[in-house]
C-alpha cells in the first residue's frame, strides 16, 4: 500500500522528517528557560496550545523521528519554528534574534530588510516547446524569439 506524502498546513510543501510540535514546543521551552524569563516561557507555553488546537488534525499522522510516536501532523519543523519566531518577535526582539540564530531553517534572522530588490514573475516562455519555426514552418532545436515569433537561424538572418 502507497502512503501519500503529508503536507505543511502553512508553506504546502512535503513534511519529510517529521518531528511533531510537541517535540519542537520542549526544545523552545528548554532553549527560552536559559535565553528568556520563565514569563516568557508560560506565554509561549499558551501560544503553543493555541498553535496546536488551531492546527489540529487527525486525518493526518505521521511517525515522529524525535519521540517516535506517531502524531499528528499540521505544520512542518519550519513553519513552526518561524510562527515562535514571530511571536517572539512582539515580544522580546532580542530574544528573537537569539533564537533565529539557534532555530534557523531558512528565513533571515534579520528584523528589517534592507536594500531588497523584488521578485518579478514573468509568463513569458524561454524557448518554444513545439520547436517549428513559426516563419518557415521547419522544425529546429535552435529557436529565438524575434518580434514575437520563434524564428529558426536561416529566418532569423533574413530579419
Amino acid at each position: 500500500m502507497k502512503k501519500e506524502t503529508e503536507i505543511c498546513k502553512l508553506c504546502l510543501e512535503p513534511i519529510f522528517n517529521f518531528i511533531c510540535i510537541d517535540c519542537q514546543h520542549a526544545s523552545v521551552v528548554n532553549w527560552l528557560s536559559e535565553n528568556g524569563s520563565a514569563e516568557l516561557v508560560s506565554e509561549f507555553n499558551k501560544f503553543h496550545e493555541k498553535i496546536k488546537e488551531e492546527f489540529a488534525s487527525t486525518q493526518n499522522v505521521m511517525f515522529c523521528i524525535k519521540c517516535k510516536q506517531m502524531k499528528e501532523t499540521a505544520i512542518c519543523p519550519y513553519c513552526y519554528a518561524k510562527e515562535v519566531f514571530h511571536w517572539l518577535l512582539d515580544r522580546n526582539p532580542e530574544v528573537a534574534k537569539k533564537f533565529a540564530k539557534i532555530f534557523n531553517f531558512g528565513y533571515s534572522p534579520t528584523i528589517e530588510i534592507e536594500n531588497s530588490m523584488p521578485i518579478i514573475i514573468v509568463n513569458e516562455r524561454e524557448s518554444s516547446d513545439l520547436n517549428f519555426c513559426e516563419e518557415c514552418g521547419i522544425v529546429s532545436d535552435n529557436l529565438k524569439k524575434i518580434n514575437g515569433k520563434w524564428l529558426c537561424e536561416s529566418c532569423r538572418d533574413e530579419v
